[in-house]
């Protein structure tokens, strides 16, 4: 796929893969253990601009195109899906605030977020919702005599939220869905951290409850009525597309991994690589993960065009690349048997982090409810 990327897209590539190399993959597998993404490794992040890849250069951000924030999120996917997963949100509410804000709200928080001075959080999921985003129960109420609201309930499952210094919150202000933006030491905002999860264990899990804080109207994100149909998509867009070359890094670690393993590992006279059976595993992994680089990037380049197809586009590869993911990570702890099955190999890690994939940013189900609709459909409309 090199030859589709400009030079300066490969150049980048190149810096993205050899910042993993040193500064994500040797530690992984601590922060994994650990459940927790060290102050450190965050800095590394920001001052390597890559908190503010996608946003302009006059709020402080990179400006990086579409295709080269897929290649970023694909390095890091490589090393870490826990570090990745703050890519992710750093860019969904970035992205979110970018189009929707008020140039007061974009030049408050836009420059600290790009410069990683702060993390932000996309509260969206809900404990009885989860995709089910009309389902919200969080609850905007209009004070009687001001212009600020009350905001009351909870969000569960929230990414990077025992990191964030600001929250994008959505709810509802009666039939209207709302979203607001939210500082941490907002009185009545609770934050409890979620642990032992399956994967993506550093990645800063919580739940958030809410107890009549107060919002000013200056912090709402665009107009009531608008939080689910405009500024939630705007940054879920984003999610699918970092998730979905996150996914394409991962398998690309699963393959490396095993390829490695299948040349080195010998059982009698030959390696486990000259084994038929290794050697049916280890296509399939690959031809998955050519088939996932060109789905992300023609997802990453029309978004960055603009086509009316792109919002498919992401879809089909997301669903693609968590699914791939989730095959590759198994048949990685197959080839390499025991081993593969304990913390001190990476594989065990990928295969934890591969199945969270199919979960977050629209579970495999909600991608399959949603691409059928739109093939039937599209067969529909040309009369076929």
């Amino acid at each position: 796929m090199q030859h589709l990327l400009t030079d300066q897209q490969q150049a980048r590539y190149a810096q993205f893969r050899e910042f993993v190399a040193l500064n994500v993959e040797p530690f992984a597998d601590a922060w994994d253990s650990e459940q927790k993404l060290p102050a450190a490794a965050l800095d590394l992040l920001a001052k390597s601009g890559y908190l503010g890849c996608s946003l302009p250069t006059d709020y402080g951000g990179q400006g990086w195109d579409i295709v080269t924030f897929g290649l970023l999120n694909e390095a890091l996917g490589r090393g870490s899906s826990s570090l990745t997963g703050v890519l992710t949100v750093q860019s969904m509410i970035s992205m979110a605030l970018l189009k929707w804000g008020t140039d007061a709200q974009k030049q408050r928080w836009l420059p600290p977020l790009a410069k990683g001075e702060i993390i932000g959080a996309f509260a969206l999921t809900e404990p009885g919702a989860g995709s089910a985003l009309q389902s919200l129960a969080t609850e905007f109420t209009q004070q009687s005599g001001g212009d600020s609201l009350l905001l009351n309930g909870r969000k569960q499952w929230i990414t990077c939220a025992q990191l964030a210094g600001v929250f994008l919150v959505f709810g509802k202000l009666g039939k209207q869905s709302l979203a607001c933006l939210l500082p941490r030491a907002t009185p009545g905002l609770e934050i409890e951290p979620i642990q032992g999860l399956l994967g993506f264990r550093a990645s800063g899990l919580a739940k958030l409850s809410f107890s009549n804080v107060e919002v000013p109207a200056a912090n709402i994100v665009g107009k009531p009525g608008f939080a689910l149909s405009h500024v939630a998509p705007v940054g879920l867009q984003y999610g699918r597309i970092s998730t979905a070359c996150s996914g394409l890094g991962l398998l690309r670690g699963c393959f490396e991994a095993s390829i490695a393993y299948a040349a080195m590992r010998k059982i009698g006279e030959k390696t486990v690589g000259e084994l038929g059976m290794i050697r049916s595993l280890v296509a399939r992994m690959g031809t998955d993960l050519e088939a996932g680089n060109f789905l992300c990037h023609n997802a990453c380049r029309s978004e960055q065009n603009r086509v009316p197809e792109a919002f498919e586009k992401v879809l089909t590869a997301k669903y693609f690349t968590s699914r791939a993911a989730v095959k590759a990570a198994s048949a990685a702890v197959q080839i390499r048997g025991a081993s593969g099955c304990h913390d001190s190999s990476p594989v065990a890690r990928y295969y934890r982090d591969a199945k969270i994939m199919e979960i977050i940013e629209g579970t495999t189900q909600i991608h399959e409810e949603l691409l059928g609709k739109m093939f039937v459909g599209r067969a529909g409309r040309s009369g076929n």
